[in-house]
């Protein structure tokens, strides 16, 4: 690396913030906003214009540029659209010159180092945003143009096959929901006639609110589960969620331990009421503000019942039934909670379920454990790309 150059994002690529005004584009125009991001990069759920009903001053993309999620940094909300179209204000732009190679320019955005740079350079206790300004002074490496080409195609052929086992782990989600409708019907109709009541009778504490803490407070302390530490139905290891100083008092009110349900409570329309089961965590384990906390009484109901049947298309129209919206986010309270409906199948129907979803969890285990192999390949060939060191161990065939 001792002979590439190095300049500020701001001079080889441009922080396009050029705004349009949604009454004056065609309904059809794609529409970005975070919640169609996610941490990584996928963008899920495309959008337009009309069909988000979309009224605010928006900024305008290039199927060119790298958007940049500015609002809480720490999710590593960044992408490479394929499509031109407009995206939320906490979206940048970045436009790459003709000196920088776009795909090298996402991966060394995405580095995880990269990421805590961005977040630590943010400013705002409750929604952390990174200024325009401080993301053009991000110092990026500059090799040749070709070799950053090359460097992009070897980290671009890891990242496809981190997506694919990505792809396997919900495919095997998908099929859990299935088995869930085959055995118990569809929650909406209860073809079964399966007994029904209300969520709060089957709960044995909770639900409780998660822990507030300001950004200062995280770095350091017990892991906390946040709303991007886990997907519908998927938790991440709890080794790779933040860590946060927590009182004795707060780990005991606030803890979490197996067969918690957690429920997303505060976010976007598209993921409110996004819910998981807790599996094993360390001890001093915490959960965020933005979630509740559940308990249910396994005599009465299975964990692993109820996260399915959070998870069915009924709960999720019920629960958006029930959302307050305010500006850029929607909710859901404890008492909206505890009066949603569930149907309660016969204990053994249950213990059968929780049977046949325990042999699709181990494959989904063996997938995970192979893509934990390949998240340690990818950080190491990106500090490898980015310090000039990636092709050193070319004759042992790691970076082909």
């Amino acid at each position: 690396m001792s002979q590439w150059s190095e300049a500020a994002l701001g001079e080889v690529a441009e922080i396009a913030r050029s705004v349009v005004e949604p009454r004056d584009l065609p309904p059809e125009t794609k529409y970005l906003g975070l919640e169609h991001l996610e941490r990584g990069g996928r963008i899920i759920g495309v959008a337009t214009v009309g069909s988000e009903e979309v009224s605010s001053s928006k900024f305008e993309f290039n199927a060119g540029d790298i958007l940049y999620g500015k609002l809480r940094p720490y999710l590593g909300k960044i992408a490479a659209p394929e499509f031109a179209g407009v995206c939320s204000t906490d979206i940048l732009p970045v436009r790459p010159g003709h000196h920088l190679e776009r795909r090298y320019l996402l991966h060394f955005l995405r580095q995880p180092r990269m990421v805590e740079l961005a977040n630590s350079r943010a400013t705002g206790a409750n929604l952390p945003r990174l200024a325009p300004k401080e993301l053009a002074k991000i110092q990026i490496p500059l090799p040749a143009l070709a070799e950053q080409k090359r460097i992009a195609a070897v980290l671009d052929q890891v990242d496809a096959l981190r997506a694919k086992r990505r792809e396997a782990i919900a495919l095997l989600g998908v099929l859990a929901q299935s088995i869930f409708l085959d055995m118990f019907g569809d929650p909406a109709r209860n073809p079964m006639g399966w007994e029904q009541r209300s969520f709060g009778d089957l709960i044995l504490d909770g639900p409780q609110n998660g822990l507030y803490k300001p950004a200062g407070d995280y770095g350091d302390g017990v892991p906390i589960l946040r709303i991007d530490s886990f997907q519908a139905g998927e938790l991440k290891p709890a080794s790779q969620w933040r860590l946060v100083n927590a009182s004795l008092l707060e780990q005991e009110r606030y803890g979490l331990r197996e067969s918690d349900i957690i429920i997303n409570r505060v976010n976007s329309r598209s993921h409110l009421g996004k819910s998981v089961m807790v599996g094993e965590v360390p001890k001093g384990s915490v959960f965020e503000s933005n979630m509740m906390r559940v308990r249910v009484d396994p005599s009465l109901a299975r964990p692993v019942f109820i996260e399915q049947y959070l998870q069915s298309g009924f709960m999720r129209r019920r629960i958006l039934e029930s959302a307050k919206d305010a500006v850029n986010q929607s909710s859901i309270n404890q008492q909206d909670v505890k009066v949603l409906p569930v149907f309660v199948p016969s204990m053994k129907s249950q213990c059968r379920f929780e049977e046949s979803l325990e042999q699709i969890r181990g494959g989904q285990r063996k997938h995970r454990a192979h893509l934990a192999t390949l998240e340690e390949l990818f950080t190491s060939l990106q500090h490898r790309a980015f310090s000039g060191t990636l092709w050193d161990h070319e004759a042992t065939g790691e970076a082909a």
